[in-house]
């Protein structure tokens, strides 16, 4: 549908007495988040992206003197393969409208759309968590928090608790304790560290508490808050709905959660020659899921 001048009126026939501003049905939005804490990649002029996960190689034994070396094999592990889905909205005006606008409603419309894109991008973005048990995409056929993630070498590992738990200062320090016991594919482990505690709004103060306190805040004796040195940064997002649920994360470039963009978005414009209407069009293409578990640690809480 068209934007004419009988669509809005108020802003062209009847005109509203001392009309000092237009507001549009929009807020501003909290950008960045997930921009900041997720690896985010272009695919240049490639149709799709894959990468593949490869098992390492054991412990290195002792050999005896004079005895042959042992050998070992690098071993081939999981596939993802990333296609990027493409987002577009428009809206059309007509000339007259466009012509007789004085609060210039039109014109700032794209700006509009750029706020829809950046919704629907941080929408997406939170989707990798809201959808934390889902097995979709998934490279190894589990969830990405799970507690059940397939060893190449064989076994299992996780990176949830195996009874979800309210973030607190003991569930916390065991969540903790199990990124410390995580294990490459060749059951090596990984010494990774999270750098970041992410969380939906309904936790921001708690995890402040938790993170940030000096002595700590679940007891009354002068104990010291051993957090405070964990270098963990508190990452909030409105876009996460599960008020109980909470995340930690490695830095972007250990943690292999990945947003692969195909087209960065751009708006373009044209004119509809039969109706004398100008069409405006914003358009992004991206894909997001990830490639290996390492690095994340999750639970819905209880």
């Amino acid at each position: 549908m068209a934007t004419l001048r009988t669509t809005l009126p108020d802003l062209y026939l009847s005109r509203l007495a001392f009309l000092e501003d237009v507001l549009f049905d929009e807020i501003d939005i909290e950008d960045g988040v997930f921009s900041r804490i997720l690896r985010s990649r272009d695919m240049g002029n490639k149709p799709f992206v894959r990468t593949t996960t490869v098992a390492s190689f054991a412990s290195v034994p002792v050999k005896a003197e004079g005895a042959n070396v042992a050998y070992d094999e690098l071993a081939q592990g999981f596939d993802k393969t990333y296609t990027a889905d493409t987002y577009e909205l428009a809206f059309r005006t007509s000339k007259e409208a466009l012509d007789d606008e004085q609060e210039e409603v039109v014109s700032d419309a794209a700006r509009a759309l750029g706020r829809s894109l950046a919704y629907t991008f941080n929408v997406d973005m939170a989707n990798i968590f809201n959808n934390m048990t889902s097995t979709t995409g998934s490279p190894d056929g589990v969830a990405l928090f799970s507690a059940s993630h397939p060893l190449i070498s064989g076994g299992t590992a996780a990176n949830r608790p195996s009874t979800d738990a309210d973030l607190s200062i003991v569930s916390l320090r065991d969540a903790l304790n199990t990124i410390a016991d995580t294990p490459d594919d060749a059951g090596k482990l990984l010494h990774w560290r999270p750098m970041t505690l992410l969380v939906p709004q309904e936790l921001e103060w708690l995890a402040r508490e938790i993170i940030q306190s000096p002595d700590r805040p679940d007891t009354s004796d002068r104990a010291i808050n051993a957090f405070r040195n964990a270098n963990l940064s508190v990452v909030v997002s409105p876009y996460l709905t599960d008020a109980d649920a909470w995340f930690l994360l490695a830095g972007p470039s250990v943690h292999n959660i990945r947003c692969y963009w195909r087209e960065r978005p751009n708006v373009m414009h044209d004119w509809d020659f039969n109706s004398s209407s100008m069409l405006v069009k914003i358009r992004a293409r991206w894909i997001r899921g990830w490639s290996d578990w390492r690095g994340t640690y999750g639970t819905t809480g209880a």
